[in-house]
């Protein structure tokens, strides 16, 4: 156990955010692969994203025979994502000390980010597997580490695309509580832009500059209800303002970071005229108070005296809250609709994104749809609400795409690899629980490729993945070791 947790500290210190690519730490696992006696090797993956690095790699370690017929399915494949997402506000993590990347060990867990989802669970089947270095196997293990799953699982997609490993069964690694994962819903990413020209006007008019920074608390995309949206709150906060009667120039939206994650924090910068200017401080320090306590909310104050601007149009505000409105709508729809066998027990929507560009503002949503949901009738559903908007603002360019989808996860309890990780949970001592998972995963593509393919790992994901102060349970990191050396023990011996 100590030399498990020497090497999560050193994992978590590494920073691998999808963006920033993962070569420093797929060098580090190849390493640790190798010290095992793993046949290893770096799989660089390409992929088209914008403004994300090019330096992304699978790592892959393979203990038994290392051929792989593209013909014939063999083996147990071992799969881990080693990317994460942002670490979002510094001071939220205050169980590191405001470090995101510094472990830390406490009350029988340990913090970082990356601790649960999911570099950790990697570490537990690395040392599950080195303990069969010796054995004769009647089939192979493989062992790899993916990059890119927080930005559309492209480094799985890359992996099964390249026929690089077709194995008979495989188990993803996603914080579980030590339950085996047979299900789970589906995601589909929108991006709706609104496209328009900015117009340079006298800014005399409208010279006091407003900064509005609004903070919340960020969690997974597939959890919603955990988390504070900070880009919802600023604009919720505006609403309000427009209501009492104060009128904005806006210039410049920003908030959250990645669409599959709550935004902890967002800014709207405004104008006001002068005679607004003390009473809008005053309603602020009022509002803010009702709304969040004073602590969610910040202004910087300043002026631009006589220069121009360039204002963003009149009709962008409020289409961004009718559109807002239209998702907000679409979420409560989706909670009239039940399925207990899952948490949370409806489909939901989380509103990840929104960015300004030139000549244009993008707004992410992230849908976790119950399978039962045909996704395509969603689009439909999507894509007329959207153009109803836009029909009320003809001066604006607007449309809405779904960026990505990752399918539901649908194997069955009649599927054998579901029957060999519920016994596998027995042999192991653990509570045999077969359960459903809200948050998607790389499962999903590999049944899609049609591969049997479950999800297990330790940790918590409900209020804990994608948020501040992200742990894992010291208790789970040992049991999940001990479960993947009873599951190697029965595909594998």
């Amino acid at each position: 156990m100590k030399r498990l947790l020497d090497e999560a500290k050193r994992m978590i210190r590494i920073n691998s955010e999808t963006s920033r690519g993962n070569e420093e730490l797929a060098n580090y696992a190849l390493n640790l692969m190798q010290e095992r006696g793993l046949k290893s090797q770096l799989q660089q993956v390409t992929h088209s994203l914008e403004d994300v690095s090019k330096r992304q790699f699978n790592v892959i370690g393979i203990l038994g025979d290392p051929l792989v017929d593209r013909k014939i399915r063999k083996g147990l494949l071992l799969n881990t994502h080693l990317d994460t997402v942002g670490p979002g506000l510094p001071e939220n993590w205050t169980e590191t000390g405001g470090d995101p990347f510094a472990a830390t060990i406490k009350d029988g867990k340990i913090h970082g980010l990356g601790s649960a989802d999911v570099k950790l669970d990697f570490l537990c089947k690395l040392h599950a597997v080195a303990k069969y270095r010796e054995a004769k196997l009647k089939m192979p293990i493989y062992l790899v580490g993916t990059c890119g799953e927080e930005m559309g699982m492209f480094g799985a997609r890359y992996l099964i695309k390249s026929m690089a490993l077709n194995p008979k069964y495989v188990v993803v690694g996603e914080p579980s509580a030590l339950g085996v994962v047979y299900a789970h819903k589906c995601m589909t990413i929108y991006r709706l832009t609104i496209g328009y020209q900015q117009v340079e006007r006298d800014a005399r008019g409208f010279n006091r500059r407003v900064d509005l920074h609004s903070f919340g608390r960020s969690s997974h995309g597939s959890f919603p209800q955990y988390g504070n949206n900070a880009a919802q709150a600023a604009l919720d906060f505006l609403k309000l303002a427009v209501d009492k009667g104060f009128e904005f120039r806006f210039t410049r939206f920003d908030g959250g970071d990645t669409v599959n994650k709550v935004p902890d924090k967002a800014m709207v910068q405004m104008y006001l005229t002068s005679h607004q200017f003390e009473d809008f401080k005053r309603f602020f320090r009022e509002s803010s108070k009702s709304l969040g306590d004073g602590r969610s909310f910040r202004v910087e104050l300043g002026g631009i005296g006589d220069t121009g601007v360039r204002f963003l149009p009149d009709a962008l505000f409020p289409c961004l809250q009718d559109m807002t409105d239209f998702f907000k709508l679409m979420s409560a729809d989706f909670e009239k609709v039940g399925d207990t066998t899952f948490e949370p027990p409806f489909s939901t929507v989380n509103f990840g994104r929104l960015k300004q560009g030139i000549g244009g503002i993008t707004m992410h949503f992230d849908l976790r749809l119950l399978p039962d949901l045909v996704p395509e009738q969603i689009d439909n559903h999507i894509q007329k609400g959207v153009q109803a908007i836009a029909a009320k603002y003809p001066s604006l360019n607007i449309s809405v795409v779904r960026e990505r989808m990752n399918p539901s996860l649908n194997m069955t309890l009649d599927h054998e690899l579901v029957k060999i990780g519920h016994e596998a949970l027995e042999r192991a001592g653990l509570e045999p629980i077969l359960r459903k998972k809200s948050a998607s995963t790389e499962a999903a593509q590999y049944f899609q490729a049609g591969y049997q393919a479950i999800v297990f790992g330790p940790g918590l994901s409900a209020g804990n993945s994608h948020g501040p102060n992200e742990h894992n349970l010291l208790e789970h990191l040992e049991k999940a070791t001990h479960y993947y050396e009873k599951l190697i023990e029965m595909v594998c011996t």
